[in-house]
């Protein structure tokens, strides 16, 4: 005799449902995971570089002292200019970033009215981080480019005016590496307005401005 009021018989799900199931929504979840945690490596890493963006190195004239003689123009028998005049450059280059800057050949041009009357260059050397350096340049006026550049009567007419104007170019390339893989390349310039007595020999006025191309 049966039994009517117990109870109601159990229905079982085939053995491959659920785990089929199970593993899908585990993958899923595994998925979704990964997901978030490499969109916030991304954001991570975009928040790290603009973080540690290099900074601009910084150029500083320090002083310029000349030496020698500058021109004098003797009429006799043929025109001819005298002119023996050497610049002494100290330009101390600052690094902000927390990475060693090394630089390549750093190099400064002298123009006189527009043209390049003198050039000089330094070796390539390191800047530590946070810190400085001093470099010094020795470049020696080329008399017959001051002579080209302004003519007989322009340079009469500085040397009665009693002074001479000079602009000096500095360019020191170089990279940067942070973190060990990120490299940036950077160029720090300066430019400098230097007048010069023409009876001394001294600099009588300098004005520098600096910049850097990243």
């Amino acid at each position: 005799m049966s039994e009517s009021g117990g109870m109601p018989p159990q229905r079982h799900c085939p053995h491959h449902g659920p785990p089929k199931l199970r593993r899908r929504r585990v993958l899923l979840c595994l998925a979704f995971t990964v997901l978030v945690l490499l969109l916030l490596a991304a954001a991570a890493a975009i928040a790290l570089l603009a973080v540690i963006r290099p900074r601009d190195p910084v150029t500083e004239l320090l002083s310029v002292n000349a030496t020698g003689v500058l021109p004098s123009v003797v009429p006799l028998p043929t025109v001819s200019v005298q002119l023996n005049v050497t610049f002494l450059l100290v330009v101390r280059v600052r690094n902000p970033n927390p990475a060693a800057f090394r630089h390549g050949t750093a190099t400064t041009s002298l123009y006189y009215r527009g043209a390049v009357v003198g050039y000089g260059e330094v070796p390539a050397g390191t800047v530590p981080s946070r810190g400085a350096a001093i470099v010094r340049m020795n470049m020696t006026v080329q008399a017959d480019r001051v002579v080209a550049a302004a003519g007989i009567g322009g340079l009469i007419a500085d040397v009665l005016a009693g002074e001479m104007e000079f602009e000096a170019r500095t360019e020191v390339p170089g990279t940067v590496v942070l973190l060990g893989f990120v490299k940036r390349s950077v160029e720090a310039r300066s430019t400098c307005r230097v007048v010069v007595g023409v009876a001394d020999v001294k600099v009588r006025r300098q004005e520098c401005h600096n910049e850097a191309k990243l």
